[in-house]
């Protein structure tokens, strides 16, 4: 049976001993940038969706929170690849690179900590579960609003920003709901925990901007370009809470989540109450094209 493998700053461990030291610098303080990125298994073999793309935004992310990353993107994307080919054997569908600051002080200021960079290849299935996924999911409002732009550069992964998340996640998990729904400083839709959110409303598909506190998800991209091709382009604007609950339709994106049709939100179901005619056309598209099914779309694949 093949062992699972880790990419630990240019060596590849056991992944049960990819360990770090308990005084490490992004544990204490969450001083640390990561990705999440979906390896699909096709018809040419194993590939990576948007690499480059992704491994960009990590090292954007890096240079917000001023962590010197060590490796060019041509050096970090090779290192992913380098990880995926050492889980052959393994069923495995989703990488998770994360950069952070290690160990030598104790205090906030990391400025003199060195870098340490990790590569996981792991299992992860559908995000939200096959049930949602087909029927669509429920969500809430969470109670805990996202924080605004002059609180966090929201644009970046940056591992602290996601306590923001987790608990909004918990607070849908405890109310008996599949996600969470977050609104910014505003009050106007965000996105999800860790989903961006799209709606129809009377047959136009509209996504919130990236001046609305979100991050700019490469799912989400990836779906405003599919959108166009099929003839249904994507307007970006602000979106309110009370517009989803009479939107035709709604659904979130996601590198994990994918293409997530939403059934309800606050207990009021979405239009039908089933995943809509363009979610589902999308999802589909997205699905082909996420495993090497449309040619078109090769380009966003990265074969291993």
């Amino acid at each position: 049976m093949a062992t699972q493998k880790v990419w630990m700053d240019g060596k590849l461990v056991d992944y049960d001993k990819a360990n770090i030291h308990i005084m490490t610098h992004c544990l204490h303080y969450g001083g640390g940038v990561f990705e999440g990125i979906r390896l699909y298994e096709t018809e040419k073999g194993r590939a990576i969706f948007r690499l480059r793309e992704h491994m960009q935004r990590f090292l954007d992310s890096a240079k917000i929170i001023s962590l010197k990353i060590p490796y060019s993107l041509d050096e970090i994307c090779e290192a992913t690849r380098e990880a995926v080919r050492a889980n052959k054997g393994v069923k495995v569908d989703y990488i998770r690179p994360i950069a952070y600051y290690g160990t030598g002080t104790y205090g906030l200021n990391p400025i003199k900590l060195p870098t340490s960079i990790a590569i996981a290849v792991v299992y992860m299935g559908v995000y939200l579960g096959e049930e949602q996924m087909q029927k669509g999911a429920k969500l809430i409002t969470s109670s805990w609003e996202k924080p605004s732009n002059r609180a966090l550069p929201v644009n970046a992964k940056v591992c602290g920003h996601y306590v923001n998340s987790v608990l909004a996640r918990l607070e849908a998990v405890n109310k008996g709901a599949d996600e969470a729904l977050m609104l910014n400083s505003e009050g106007n839709v965000a996105e999800g925990t860790g989903e961006n959110i799209f709606m129809v409303r009377k047959g136009k598909l509209y996504t919130t901007p990236i001046s609305a506190g979100i991050l700019e998800g490469i799912t989400r991209d990836s779906v405003m370009v599919i959108a166009d091709d099929l003839g249904m382009p994507v307007t970006e604007r602000d979106i309110t809470r009370g517009e989803l609950y009479i939107a035709d339709e709604v659904f979130m994106t996601g590198s994990a989540a994918e293409v997530q049709p939403i059934y309800s939100i606050d207990g009021l179901v979405i239009g039908q109450g089933k995943p809509g005619p363009m979610t589902l056309k999308l999802q589909k598209a997205f699905c082909e094209a996420a495993r090497g099914k449309d040619p078109k779309y090769w380009h966003w694949l990265d074969f291993v």
